[in-house]
Protein backbone atom coordinates (compact mmCIF):
# COMPACT_ATOMS: atom_id res chain seq x y z
CA UNK A 1 0.00 0.00 0.00
CA UNK A 2 1.23 3.35 -0.83
CA UNK A 3 2.50 5.39 2.29
CA UNK A 4 0.54 8.53 3.16
CA UNK A 5 1.35 12.12 5.10
CA UNK A 6 0.32 12.38 8.64
CA UNK A 7 -2.85 13.94 7.35
CA UNK A 8 -3.65 10.97 5.09
CA UNK A 9 -3.33 12.57 1.76
CA UNK A 10 -1.38 11.07 -0.93
CA UNK A 11 2.13 12.56 -1.19
CA UNK A 12 2.06 12.05 -5.35
CA UNK A 13 -0.29 14.85 -5.48
CA UNK A 14 2.38 17.05 -5.01
CA UNK A 15 3.95 15.76 -8.20
CA UNK A 16 4.60 18.26 -10.75
CA UNK A 17 4.89 17.91 -14.68
CA UNK A 18 8.04 20.24 -15.41
CA UNK A 19 10.83 20.32 -17.94
CA UNK A 20 12.87 17.85 -16.21
CA UNK A 21 10.42 15.64 -15.59
CA UNK A 22 9.36 15.74 -19.15
CA UNK A 23 13.06 15.40 -20.35
CA UNK A 24 13.13 12.30 -18.06
CA UNK A 25 10.10 11.16 -20.22
CA UNK A 26 11.54 11.28 -23.47
CA UNK A 27 14.70 9.65 -22.54
CA UNK A 28 12.72 6.64 -21.38
CA UNK A 29 10.84 6.28 -24.49
CA UNK A 30 13.54 5.42 -26.36
CA UNK A 31 14.65 2.72 -23.58
CA UNK A 32 10.92 1.27 -23.76
CA UNK A 33 10.78 0.98 -27.14
CA UNK A 34 14.03 -0.19 -28.41
CA UNK A 35 12.80 -2.99 -26.16
CA UNK A 36 9.19 -3.52 -27.23
CA UNK A 37 9.26 -2.76 -30.92
CA UNK A 38 9.75 -6.33 -31.65
CA UNK A 39 6.48 -7.18 -29.54
CA UNK A 40 4.52 -4.32 -31.81
CA UNK A 41 6.28 -5.30 -34.67
CA UNK A 42 4.59 -8.66 -34.60
CA UNK A 43 0.99 -7.57 -34.01
CA UNK A 44 1.40 -5.38 -37.10
CA UNK A 45 -1.27 -5.79 -39.50
CA UNK A 46 -2.95 -2.60 -40.07
CA UNK A 47 -2.64 -0.95 -42.40
CA UNK A 48 -0.42 -3.25 -44.11
CA UNK A 49 1.29 -6.52 -42.05
CA UNK A 50 4.55 -5.14 -43.07
CA UNK A 51 5.72 -5.85 -39.22
CA UNK A 52 7.79 -2.58 -38.77
CA UNK A 53 4.94 -0.41 -36.44
CA UNK A 54 7.26 -1.13 -33.48
CA UNK A 55 10.75 0.10 -35.28
CA UNK A 56 8.98 3.22 -36.70
CA UNK A 57 7.93 4.29 -33.68
CA UNK A 58 11.29 3.45 -31.35
CA UNK A 59 13.17 6.07 -34.18
CA UNK A 60 10.33 8.55 -33.94
CA UNK A 61 10.71 8.98 -30.46
CA UNK A 62 14.51 8.16 -30.60
CA UNK A 63 14.69 11.86 -33.07
CA UNK A 64 12.77 13.26 -30.69
CA UNK A 65 14.65 12.34 -27.60
CA UNK A 66 17.81 14.05 -29.82
CA UNK A 67 15.97 17.08 -29.98
CA UNK A 68 15.17 17.39 -26.61
CA UNK A 69 19.77 16.62 -25.78
CA UNK A 70 20.18 19.62 -27.95
CA UNK A 71 18.69 21.85 -25.68
CA UNK A 72 20.76 24.19 -23.97
CA UNK A 73 20.71 25.09 -19.70
CA UNK A 74 17.91 25.28 -17.77
CA UNK A 75 14.60 23.84 -19.77
CA UNK A 76 11.01 24.53 -19.24
CA UNK A 77 8.20 22.00 -19.84
CA UNK A 78 7.23 23.80 -23.38
CA UNK A 79 10.41 23.78 -24.83
CA UNK A 80 10.97 20.42 -23.90
CA UNK A 81 7.83 19.04 -25.42
CA UNK A 82 8.26 21.51 -28.74
CA UNK A 83 11.84 19.85 -29.27
CA UNK A 84 9.88 16.44 -28.96
CA UNK A 85 7.72 17.33 -31.44
CA UNK A 86 10.22 18.90 -33.39
CA UNK A 87 12.63 16.34 -33.22
CA UNK A 88 9.88 13.19 -34.10
CA UNK A 89 8.12 15.24 -37.05
CA UNK A 90 11.92 15.32 -38.52
CA UNK A 91 12.62 11.73 -37.93
CA UNK A 92 8.87 10.18 -38.33
CA UNK A 93 9.24 6.60 -40.00
CA UNK A 94 5.90 4.85 -41.33
CA UNK A 95 2.60 5.93 -40.26
CA UNK A 96 2.41 5.58 -36.77
CA UNK A 97 5.69 7.24 -36.47
CA UNK A 98 3.88 10.39 -38.23
CA UNK A 99 0.71 10.27 -36.22
CA UNK A 100 2.64 10.22 -33.28
CA UNK A 101 4.45 13.17 -34.23
CA UNK A 102 0.88 15.01 -35.18
CA UNK A 103 -0.50 13.84 -31.67
CA UNK A 104 3.03 15.83 -29.94
CA UNK A 105 3.13 18.77 -32.01
CA UNK A 106 -0.75 19.10 -30.38
CA UNK A 107 0.51 18.91 -26.99
CA UNK A 108 3.23 21.13 -27.41
CA UNK A 109 0.74 24.27 -29.12
CA UNK A 110 -1.69 23.78 -26.19
CA UNK A 111 1.26 23.71 -23.65
CA UNK A 112 2.83 27.17 -25.01
CA UNK A 113 3.55 29.08 -21.84
CA UNK A 114 2.10 26.59 -19.49
CA UNK A 115 5.54 25.40 -17.32
CA UNK A 116 3.28 23.35 -14.69
CA UNK A 117 0.11 22.23 -16.43
CA UNK A 118 -2.81 21.10 -14.38
CA UNK A 119 -5.64 18.82 -14.88
CA UNK A 120 -7.65 21.46 -17.30
CA UNK A 121 -4.55 22.29 -18.99
CA UNK A 122 -3.21 18.68 -19.52
CA UNK A 123 -7.11 17.68 -20.81
CA UNK A 124 -6.32 20.11 -23.19
CA UNK A 125 -3.19 19.30 -24.72
CA UNK A 126 -4.85 15.77 -24.90
CA UNK A 127 -7.68 17.01 -26.20
CA UNK A 128 -5.42 18.61 -29.47
CA UNK A 129 -3.05 16.41 -29.68
CA UNK A 130 -5.73 13.97 -30.31
CA UNK A 131 -7.99 16.18 -32.27
CA UNK A 132 -4.64 17.18 -34.63
CA UNK A 133 -4.11 13.26 -35.13
CA UNK A 134 -7.30 12.71 -36.78
CA UNK A 135 -7.42 16.07 -38.82
CA UNK A 136 -4.13 15.00 -40.08
CA UNK A 137 -5.27 11.46 -41.44
CA UNK A 138 -7.07 11.63 -44.49
CA UNK A 139 -9.91 8.61 -43.76
CA UNK A 140 -9.39 7.94 -40.07
CA UNK A 141 -10.73 4.43 -39.22
CA UNK A 142 -11.52 3.13 -35.87
CA UNK A 143 -9.21 0.90 -34.18
CA UNK A 144 -6.47 2.72 -34.69
CA UNK A 145 -4.55 4.86 -33.15
CA UNK A 146 -6.99 7.88 -33.31
CA UNK A 147 -9.28 5.81 -31.46
CA UNK A 148 -7.28 5.09 -28.61
CA UNK A 149 -6.05 8.94 -28.51
CA UNK A 150 -9.70 10.30 -28.75
CA UNK A 151 -10.53 7.72 -25.94
CA UNK A 152 -7.81 9.26 -24.07
CA UNK A 153 -9.04 12.85 -24.34
CA UNK A 154 -12.57 12.21 -23.46
CA UNK A 155 -11.43 11.13 -19.71
CA UNK A 156 -8.78 13.20 -19.39
CA UNK A 157 -11.92 16.12 -20.40
CA UNK A 158 -14.15 14.28 -17.98
CA UNK A 159 -11.50 14.28 -15.27
CA UNK A 160 -10.76 17.94 -15.26
CA UNK A 161 -14.08 18.90 -15.27
CA UNK A 162 -15.02 16.81 -12.03
CA UNK A 163 -12.24 18.54 -10.69
CA UNK A 164 -9.51 15.63 -10.26
CA UNK A 165 -5.85 16.80 -9.13
CA UNK A 166 -3.26 16.05 -12.09
CA UNK A 167 -1.80 12.27 -10.60
CA UNK A 168 -5.74 11.38 -10.73
CA UNK A 169 -6.22 12.10 -14.02
CA UNK A 170 -3.20 10.72 -15.68
CA UNK A 171 -3.89 7.35 -13.79
CA UNK A 172 -7.52 7.55 -15.09
CA UNK A 173 -6.31 8.15 -18.53
CA UNK A 174 -3.80 5.36 -18.91
CA UNK A 175 -6.70 3.25 -17.51
CA UNK A 176 -8.95 4.20 -20.03
CA UNK A 177 -6.02 4.32 -22.78
CA UNK A 178 -5.71 0.16 -21.69
CA UNK A 179 -9.43 -0.49 -22.29
CA UNK A 180 -10.25 1.55 -25.60
CA UNK A 181 -6.22 -0.71 -26.46
CA UNK A 182 -8.27 -3.82 -26.03
CA UNK A 183 -11.27 -2.56 -27.76
CA UNK A 184 -10.21 -1.89 -30.65
CA UNK A 185 -9.73 -5.85 -31.78
CA UNK A 186 -13.56 -5.52 -32.25
CA UNK A 187 -13.06 -2.22 -34.03
CA UNK A 188 -11.13 -3.63 -36.71
CA UNK A 189 -11.69 -6.77 -38.97
CA UNK A 190 -8.08 -7.29 -39.73
CA UNK A 191 -7.16 -7.02 -36.07
CA UNK A 192 -10.48 -9.39 -35.16
CA UNK A 193 -9.22 -12.07 -37.63
CA UNK A 194 -5.78 -12.25 -36.29
CA UNK A 195 -6.95 -11.77 -32.41
CA UNK A 196 -4.75 -9.02 -31.79
CA UNK A 197 -5.18 -5.16 -30.54
CA UNK A 198 -4.06 -1.94 -33.10
CA UNK A 199 0.12 -2.29 -33.00
CA UNK A 200 0.40 1.74 -33.48
CA UNK A 201 -2.23 2.05 -30.02
CA UNK A 202 0.13 -0.79 -28.19
CA UNK A 203 2.80 1.81 -28.93
CA UNK A 204 0.37 5.20 -27.35
CA UNK A 205 -0.36 2.88 -24.49
CA UNK A 206 3.21 1.93 -24.09
CA UNK A 207 4.31 6.04 -23.89
CA UNK A 208 1.43 6.86 -21.60
CA UNK A 209 2.58 3.58 -19.30
CA UNK A 210 5.63 5.22 -18.84
CA UNK A 211 4.36 8.97 -18.20
CA UNK A 212 2.20 7.35 -15.64
CA UNK A 213 5.25 5.82 -14.08
CA UNK A 214 7.82 8.88 -14.46
CA UNK A 215 5.27 11.33 -13.41
CA UNK A 216 3.74 8.80 -10.15
CA UNK A 217 7.37 7.23 -9.43
CA UNK A 218 5.73 3.87 -9.42
CA UNK A 219 4.67 1.13 -11.72
CA UNK A 220 1.53 0.15 -13.13
CA UNK A 221 1.06 -2.95 -10.68
CA UNK A 222 0.84 0.10 -7.56
CA UNK A 223 4.61 -0.62 -6.67
CA UNK A 224 6.64 2.17 -5.32
CA UNK A 225 9.50 2.20 -7.64
CA UNK A 226 11.16 5.39 -6.71
CA UNK A 227 12.33 8.00 -9.24
CA UNK A 228 15.51 6.77 -10.10
CA UNK A 229 15.58 5.66 -13.76
CA UNK A 230 16.20 1.72 -12.54
CA UNK A 231 12.00 1.99 -11.95
CA UNK A 232 11.50 0.70 -15.90
CA UNK A 233 13.42 -1.99 -15.93
CA UNK A 234 11.03 -4.75 -15.21
CA UNK A 235 8.08 -3.43 -13.26
CA UNK A 236 6.16 -2.41 -15.29
CA UNK A 237 3.63 -4.46 -17.47
CA UNK A 238 3.53 -4.18 -20.91
CA UNK A 239 0.60 -2.79 -23.10
CA UNK A 240 -1.78 -6.05 -23.79
CA UNK A 241 -1.55 -7.31 -27.23
CA UNK A 242 -3.75 -9.88 -27.19
CA UNK A 243 -2.31 -13.70 -28.49
CA UNK A 244 -0.40 -14.14 -30.77
CA UNK A 245 -0.82 -17.71 -32.26
CA UNK A 246 -3.48 -16.67 -34.93
CA UNK A 247 -1.96 -14.33 -36.29
CA UNK A 248 -0.57 -14.27 -39.91
CA UNK A 249 1.24 -11.60 -41.36
CA UNK A 250 0.88 -11.69 -44.75
CA UNK A 251 3.07 -11.45 -47.81
CA UNK A 252 3.11 -10.27 -51.42
CA UNK A 253 2.59 -7.65 -53.02
CA UNK A 254 0.83 -4.64 -50.64
CA UNK A 255 2.15 -1.68 -52.53
CA UNK A 256 5.04 1.14 -52.23
CA UNK A 257 4.98 3.62 -48.76
CA UNK A 258 6.37 7.07 -49.64
CA UNK A 259 7.37 9.71 -46.45
CA UNK A 260 8.51 12.93 -47.90
CA UNK A 261 10.06 16.28 -46.68
CA UNK A 262 8.38 19.34 -48.28
CA UNK A 263 10.22 22.62 -48.54
CA UNK A 264 7.31 24.60 -49.11
CA UNK A 265 6.51 27.36 -46.15
CA UNK A 266 3.32 27.24 -46.31
CA UNK A 267 1.28 24.65 -45.08
CA UNK A 268 -0.93 23.39 -47.62
CA UNK A 269 -2.12 19.93 -45.98
CA UNK A 270 -5.84 20.20 -47.13
CA UNK A 271 -5.49 20.92 -50.96
CA UNK A 272 -2.10 18.49 -50.93
CA UNK A 273 -4.45 15.28 -48.82
CA UNK A 274 -7.04 15.84 -51.44
CA UNK A 275 -5.11 16.07 -54.59
CA UNK A 276 -3.21 12.49 -52.88
CA UNK A 277 -6.72 10.92 -52.71
CA UNK A 278 -7.44 11.78 -56.11
CA UNK A 279 -4.11 10.44 -57.17
CA UNK A 280 -4.64 6.49 -55.65
CA UNK A 281 -2.74 7.57 -52.14
CA UNK A 282 -3.96 5.44 -49.34
CA UNK A 283 -2.79 5.63 -45.90
CA UNK A 284 -2.44 9.35 -46.16
CA UNK A 285 -1.21 11.43 -43.12
CA UNK A 286 -0.01 14.68 -43.49
CA UNK A 287 2.17 16.81 -40.68
CA UNK A 288 3.46 19.54 -42.82
CA UNK A 289 6.28 19.58 -44.19
CA UNK A 290 6.33 15.55 -43.54
CA UNK A 291 4.08 13.75 -45.70
CA UNK A 292 3.27 9.64 -45.95
CA UNK A 293 1.43 8.14 -48.47
CA UNK A 294 0.86 4.55 -49.51
CA UNK A 295 0.11 3.59 -52.95
CA UNK A 296 -2.60 1.35 -53.73
CA UNK A 297 -2.98 -2.11 -52.51
CA UNK A 298 -0.06 -3.46 -54.96
CA UNK A 299 0.68 -0.76 -56.61
CA UNK A 300 4.13 0.15 -58.03
CA UNK A 301 6.42 2.40 -59.46
CA UNK A 302 4.03 3.95 -61.99
CA UNK A 303 2.07 4.85 -58.83
CA UNK A 304 4.50 6.17 -56.65
CA UNK A 305 5.20 8.71 -59.22
CA UNK A 306 2.04 10.03 -59.66
CA UNK A 307 1.55 10.36 -56.27
CA UNK A 308 5.08 11.78 -55.86
CA UNK A 309 4.62 14.26 -58.39
CA UNK A 310 2.07 15.81 -56.72
CA UNK A 311 3.99 16.25 -53.25
CA UNK A 312 6.70 17.82 -55.67
CA UNK A 313 4.68 20.68 -56.53
CA UNK A 314 5.17 22.04 -53.20
CA UNK A 315 9.01 20.92 -53.57
CA UNK A 316 10.52 17.20 -52.20
CA UNK A 317 13.09 17.96 -49.91
CA UNK A 318 14.18 14.33 -49.55
CA UNK A 319 12.42 10.74 -50.06
CA UNK A 320 12.23 7.44 -48.52
CA UNK A 321 10.22 4.60 -49.76
CA UNK A 322 9.34 1.47 -48.25
CA UNK A 323 7.93 -2.09 -50.56
CA UNK A 324 5.39 -3.08 -47.53
CA UNK A 325 5.83 -6.67 -49.15
CA UNK A 326 9.18 -6.79 -47.15
CA UNK A 327 9.98 -7.44 -43.80
CA UNK A 328 13.28 -6.21 -42.26
CA UNK A 329 14.96 -7.59 -39.19
CA UNK A 330 15.88 -5.23 -36.70
CA UNK A 331 19.00 -3.76 -36.02
CA UNK A 332 21.39 -1.08 -37.07
CA UNK A 333 21.48 -1.09 -40.78
CA UNK A 334 24.00 0.63 -42.86
CA UNK A 335 22.27 4.58 -44.40
CA UNK A 336 22.26 5.98 -47.63
CA UNK A 337 22.23 9.34 -48.44
CA UNK A 338 22.08 9.47 -52.48
CA UNK A 339 21.97 13.50 -54.21
CA UNK A 340 19.98 13.79 -56.96
CA UNK A 341 18.02 16.27 -59.03
CA UNK A 342 14.34 15.73 -60.86
CA UNK A 343 11.19 13.21 -59.33
CA UNK A 344 11.86 10.21 -61.00
CA UNK A 345 15.68 9.87 -60.19
CA UNK A 346 14.78 10.94 -56.58
CA UNK A 347 12.09 7.68 -56.89
CA UNK A 348 13.89 5.14 -58.51
CA UNK A 349 17.52 5.90 -55.57
CA UNK A 350 14.70 5.61 -53.12
CA UNK A 351 13.91 2.36 -53.90
CA UNK A 352 16.99 1.20 -53.64
CA UNK A 353 16.22 2.00 -49.73
CA UNK A 354 18.35 5.14 -49.89
CA UNK A 355 17.24 8.77 -48.67
CA UNK A 356 16.59 10.51 -51.57
CA UNK A 357 17.88 14.15 -51.32
CA UNK A 358 17.15 17.02 -54.14
CA UNK A 359 20.88 18.09 -54.40
CA UNK A 360 20.19 21.94 -56.03
CA UNK A 361 19.37 23.07 -52.63
CA UNK A 362 20.98 25.86 -50.87
CA UNK A 363 21.14 24.36 -47.34
CA UNK A 364 21.82 20.77 -48.46
CA UNK A 365 24.51 20.60 -45.70
CA UNK A 366 22.10 21.20 -43.62
CA UNK A 367 19.40 18.98 -44.70
CA UNK A 368 21.59 16.01 -44.98
CA UNK A 369 23.58 16.70 -41.61
CA UNK A 370 20.09 16.30 -39.96
CA UNK A 371 19.27 12.84 -41.61
CA UNK A 372 23.03 11.83 -40.93
CA UNK A 373 21.91 12.57 -37.01
CA UNK A 374 18.61 10.37 -37.66
CA UNK A 375 20.88 7.27 -38.38
CA UNK A 376 22.17 4.85 -36.17
CA UNK A 377 24.61 2.74 -38.07
CA UNK A 378 27.43 4.08 -40.62
CA UNK A 379 26.52 6.24 -43.01
CA UNK A 380 27.49 6.71 -46.75
CA UNK A 381 26.96 9.89 -48.86
CA UNK A 382 26.69 9.59 -52.45
CA UNK A 383 26.86 12.74 -54.08
CA UNK A 384 25.54 14.04 -57.86
CA UNK A 385 28.14 16.64 -58.83
CA UNK A 386 31.53 18.36 -57.67
CA UNK A 387 29.21 21.52 -55.95
CA UNK A 388 27.20 18.64 -54.44
CA UNK A 389 30.63 17.23 -52.85
CA UNK A 390 31.79 20.31 -51.66
CA UNK A 391 28.65 20.79 -49.58
CA UNK A 392 28.64 17.58 -47.77
CA UNK A 393 32.42 17.04 -47.56
CA UNK A 394 33.86 16.31 -43.76
CA UNK A 395 30.49 16.06 -42.26
CA UNK A 396 30.86 13.57 -38.79
CA UNK A 397 29.09 10.44 -38.56
CA UNK A 398 29.25 10.06 -42.77
CA UNK A 399 31.47 8.95 -45.49
CA UNK A 400 31.06 10.64 -49.01
CA UNK A 401 31.68 8.10 -51.65
CA UNK A 402 33.63 9.61 -55.07
CA UNK A 403 30.42 9.42 -57.31
CA UNK A 404 31.08 12.09 -60.18
CA UNK A 405 27.65 12.34 -61.34
CA UNK A 406 24.17 11.13 -61.08
CA UNK A 407 25.09 8.12 -63.47
CA UNK A 408 28.07 6.91 -61.31
CA UNK A 409 25.33 7.80 -58.07
CA UNK A 410 22.97 5.37 -59.56
CA UNK A 411 25.33 2.40 -59.97
CA UNK A 412 26.39 2.30 -56.44
CA UNK A 413 22.83 2.36 -55.52
CA UNK A 414 22.19 -0.07 -57.01
CA UNK A 415 24.51 -2.29 -55.22
CA UNK A 416 23.64 -0.49 -51.89
CA UNK A 417 23.00 -3.55 -49.30
CA UNK A 418 22.05 -2.16 -45.53
CA UNK A 419 22.95 -5.59 -43.80
CA UNK A 420 26.82 -5.52 -45.81
CA UNK A 421 29.56 -5.00 -43.61
CA UNK A 422 30.61 -1.61 -43.39
CA UNK A 423 33.53 -1.82 -45.30
CA UNK A 424 32.69 -4.15 -47.91
CA UNK A 425 29.48 -2.23 -48.85
CA UNK A 426 32.19 0.64 -49.77
CA UNK A 427 34.19 -1.32 -51.44
CA UNK A 428 31.41 -2.74 -53.53
CA UNK A 429 29.33 0.93 -54.23
CA UNK A 430 33.01 2.71 -54.88
CA UNK A 431 33.88 0.18 -57.92
CA UNK A 432 30.08 0.37 -59.24
CA UNK A 433 30.54 4.14 -59.51
CA UNK A 434 34.34 3.71 -60.60
CA UNK A 435 33.36 1.49 -63.34
CA UNK A 436 30.88 3.45 -65.08
CA UNK A 437 31.37 5.58 -67.80
CA UNK A 438 29.24 8.42 -68.23
CA UNK A 439 28.22 11.52 -70.85
CA UNK A 440 25.23 13.73 -70.89
CA UNK A 441 23.68 15.71 -73.29
CA UNK A 442 22.49 19.07 -72.34
CA UNK A 443 20.86 22.78 -73.32
CA UNK A 444 23.42 25.61 -73.29
CA UNK A 445 21.99 27.98 -71.36
CA UNK A 446 23.77 31.21 -73.44
CA UNK A 447 25.90 32.08 -75.75
CA UNK A 448 29.91 30.72 -75.31
CA UNK A 449 31.84 32.55 -78.26
CA UNK A 450 35.43 31.43 -77.00
CA UNK A 451 37.33 28.81 -77.11
CA UNK A 452 37.64 25.48 -79.73
CA UNK A 453 34.40 24.88 -79.50
CA UNK A 454 31.41 27.77 -79.38
CA UNK A 455 28.29 27.60 -78.72
CA UNK A 456 24.64 29.46 -78.84
CA UNK A 457 21.94 29.27 -76.22
CA UNK A 458 19.88 26.43 -77.03
CA UNK A 459 22.70 24.13 -79.01
CA UNK A 460 22.89 20.61 -77.66
CA UNK A 461 25.97 19.98 -75.70
CA UNK A 462 27.64 16.79 -75.06
CA UNK A 463 29.26 16.51 -71.57
CA UNK A 464 32.41 14.32 -70.62
CA UNK A 465 33.93 14.39 -66.98
CA UNK A 466 32.72 17.73 -66.92
CA UNK A 467 34.11 19.24 -70.27
CA UNK A 468 32.24 19.67 -73.40
CA UNK A 469 33.10 17.62 -76.35
CA UNK A 470 30.53 18.45 -78.71
CA UNK A 471 28.33 20.55 -79.93
CA UNK A 472 24.69 19.68 -82.17
CA UNK A 473 21.90 21.68 -82.64
CA UNK A 474 19.89 18.67 -82.09
CA UNK A 475 19.50 16.98 -79.06
CA UNK A 476 18.94 13.73 -80.33
CA UNK A 477 21.66 13.33 -82.87
CA UNK A 478 24.11 14.32 -79.90
CA UNK A 479 22.69 11.78 -77.86
CA UNK A 480 23.27 9.02 -80.69
CA UNK A 481 26.59 10.68 -80.73
CA UNK A 482 27.23 10.55 -76.92
CA UNK A 483 25.64 6.52 -76.78
CA UNK A 484 28.12 5.48 -79.83
CA UNK A 485 31.08 7.47 -78.32
CA UNK A 486 30.47 5.30 -74.68
CA UNK A 487 29.80 2.11 -75.95
CA UNK A 488 32.53 2.53 -78.39
CA UNK A 489 34.77 0.14 -75.62
CA UNK A 490 32.24 -2.07 -75.10
CA UNK A 491 29.32 -2.21 -72.25
CA UNK A 492 26.81 -5.17 -70.38
CA UNK A 493 24.44 -2.15 -69.25
CA UNK A 494 23.70 1.12 -70.37
CA UNK A 495 21.10 3.44 -68.34
CA UNK A 496 19.53 6.23 -69.72
CA UNK A 497 18.43 9.13 -67.56
CA UNK A 498 16.20 10.91 -69.22
CA UNK A 499 15.58 15.12 -68.18
CA UNK A 500 12.44 16.60 -67.71
CA UNK A 501 12.81 18.27 -71.98
CA UNK A 502 13.54 14.97 -73.62
CA UNK A 503 10.41 13.46 -75.57
CA UNK A 504 9.13 9.79 -74.73
CA UNK A 505 9.41 9.23 -78.57
CA UNK A 506 12.94 10.29 -78.77
CA UNK A 507 14.23 8.59 -76.08
CA UNK A 508 12.02 5.23 -77.46
CA UNK A 509 14.25 5.85 -81.06
CA UNK A 510 17.89 6.76 -78.71
CA UNK A 511 16.44 3.11 -77.52
CA UNK A 512 15.94 0.53 -80.96
CA UNK A 513 19.18 2.54 -81.74
CA UNK A 514 21.18 0.62 -79.14
CA UNK A 515 19.11 -2.77 -79.62
CA UNK A 516 20.07 -1.94 -82.85
CA UNK A 517 23.85 -1.32 -83.00
CA UNK A 518 25.18 -2.28 -79.36
CA UNK A 519 22.93 -5.77 -79.34
CA UNK A 520 24.77 -6.96 -76.53
CA UNK A 521 23.88 -4.17 -74.15
CA UNK A 522 21.02 -4.04 -71.65
CA UNK A 523 18.68 -0.80 -71.59
CA UNK A 524 17.67 0.46 -68.54
CA UNK A 525 15.15 3.58 -68.91
CA UNK A 526 14.71 5.85 -65.73
CA UNK A 527 12.47 8.64 -66.15
CA UNK A 528 14.82 11.21 -64.27
CA UNK A 529 12.77 14.20 -64.76
CA UNK A 530 16.28 16.46 -64.10
CA UNK A 531 16.57 19.67 -65.24
CA UNK A 532 19.38 21.25 -67.11
CA UNK A 533 19.71 17.74 -68.67
CA UNK A 534 17.85 16.11 -71.68
CA UNK A 535 19.54 12.79 -70.68
CA UNK A 536 22.66 10.82 -68.77
CA UNK A 537 23.96 7.98 -70.53
CA UNK A 538 25.90 5.56 -68.03
CA UNK A 539 27.45 2.59 -69.51
CA UNK A 540 28.99 -0.08 -67.05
Amino acid sequence: MRRRNGSGRDPRADVRINGRLAARWAKRTVDRLRRERGGINAINVFPVPDGDTGTNLYHTVRSAYRAVESLDGAVTLPDVIDAMATGAQRGARGNSGLILSVALRGVADALVGVEVPDSPAFAAALELAASRAREAIVAPVDGTMVTVLDAMAEEARERADAGDDLIRLVSAVRDRSRTALRETTGQLPVLRENSVVDAGSSGIVELFDLLYLTVTGSDPTGRDSGTDDSADDGGDAPAERGPLETLHLGGGETGLELVAHLGESKDRTRPLKRALARAGGTSIVVNWPMVHVHTAEGGGIDDARRLLDVMDTHGVVDLRVEDLSVRRPDGDPSGLIALADGPGLLLSLALTEAVAVHSGRADLREVVADLVALAEGPVFILPDSAAAADAVAGLPGAKALRTRDVASVVAAAAVFDPWAEGDDLHADMAEAAAGTRVGAVVTAGEDHGEGPLMYAAGDALTVIDGRVRAVESDAEAAALALVDRLLGAGGDLVTLLTGADAPAAAIGRLRTHIDAQHADAEVVVVDGGQSGSWVVVGVE
